[in-house]
């Protein structure tokens, strides 16, 4: 629905699309709130999504650039809204109908929150869906599924004491004033653990104005990265009710093997610590668990490392850069004395052997969460 002056500007990046985009597009058109605007940044498309968007009409603005990924999308899309809201709708997803409003709701009703976010839920073709799909979605985050929000943020509310309640969402699930809505400053937790799901952030304009755009050279993590620079200075307001949907499917940018894995651990590192060494001051007032959190990220790195597939002399190759990050790790006080020990292995007792470690970490930390 275009509007004179829109309150929201619901910006939809695609790179071939065109099979998806429509219903991303229809999510938004079906909102309940109505001040809003929808762009459609097509990101270099070879495929019929021109067409899919034109047949909206003035429904949609569709902005053509060329290809540069989706942080140059969501760049462009910025550029170009009006609103004094903004929100970034993967193309391959969906809004719940209450999403708008809700938000908007938050961020007139809390003006000190820098951005609104909320749950999510997981879907894919297949019949799978999950409503509440945050902690399973960061489930690093999240190992302890019981953990309360009270611990991450300083302020919480009962959501229908806060807000009206969309009469949609009230439908959607009869008990959702009942949730609770939370506010804080998260940076320090957002540095370490991934407790924000990206895509259901909506921005206040002067956030974007006062943070600049997103680095479009990150290709991985760009938005941890936009995320960080903007928690530092402002405030967080976190609906736990989803206004969100999230696909899986074969084709979504997350997808990939170990080597795709291996490179977006390396590209987390740098963002983490880009940002934990930004200030000489606040790095010292927070060593320990910063220096603890970098050593995980190493050795996050070196696993995929040591599962790559390839001749003897590759997967050789790769061990030796594995060995490093795990001294990297060794220097901010963690050993992981098997891992290293796995990494001088002949290749594939070196596969096997991580691959025990790796399954075996992963159930000691469904039945063991962390303390604290």
């Amino acid at each position: 629905m275009t509007v004179h002056q829109p309150v929201v500007s619901v910006i939809v990046p695609t790179h071939n699309r065109a099979m998806l985009v429509r219903q991303a597009i229809d999510s938004v058109l079906a909102q309940t709130f109505t001040g809003f605007e929808v762009i459609v940044v097509d990101d270099g498309s070879t495929d019929d999504t021109r067409a899919v968007v034109a047949a909206y009409g003035d429904s949609v603005r569709y902005v053509h650039t060329d290809q540069g990924g989706v942080a140059h999308g969501r760049n462009v899309g910025a550029q170009y809204a009006r609103g004094r809201y903004l929100t970034f709708l993967d193309s391959d997803d969906r809004l719940y109908r209450y999403a708008l409003e809700l938000h908007v709701a938050l961020l007139d009703r809390f003006p000190a929150a820098g951005l609104s976010c909320a749950e999510m839920s997981g879907f894919d073709d297949s019949g799978f869906f999950e409503r509440y799909h945050l902690r399973t979605y960061h489930q690093s985050a999240f190992r302890d599924r019981s953990e309360p929000y009270e611990r991450l943020y300083a302020e919480s509310h009962r959501l229908a004491d806060v807000v009206r309640m969309p009469p949609s969402l009230v439908d959607e699930e009869p008990s959702a004033g009942d949730r609770r809505v939370y506010l804080g400053h998260v940076f320090d937790t957002y540095l370490q653990r991934l407790i924000i799901c990206q895509n259901s952030v909506m921005l206040r304009r002067a956030v974007i104005d006062d943070v600049g755009p997103r680095n479009e050279r990150i290709r991985h993590w760009q938005e941890v990265d936009y995320l960080l620079r903007i928690t530092r200075r402002h405030g967080v307001c976190f609906a736990d009710v989803p206004t969100y949907q999230l696909r899986y499917h074969a084709g979504q940018i997350s997808a990939g093997g170990p080597y795709r894995w291996m490179r977006k651990q390396q590209i987390l590192l740098r963002v983490v610590r880009r940002h934990a060494e930004a200030d000489a001051a606040y790095y010292a007032a927070h060593r320990p668990q910063l220096e603890a959190n970098l050593a995980q990220l190493h050795r996050a790195v070196a696993v995929p490392m040591l599962l790559q597939p390839g001749t003897a002399a590759v997967r050789r190759r790769f061990a030796r850069r594995a060995r490093l990050h795990l001294k990297r790790a060794a220097r901010y006080g963690r050993r992981f004395r098997w891992l290293t020990l796995a990494a001088w292995l002949p290749p594939a007792a070196a596969s096997l052997v991580v691959s025990v470690l790796e399954t075996a970490r992963q159930w000691r930390h469904r039945v063991m969460p962390p303390r604290g």
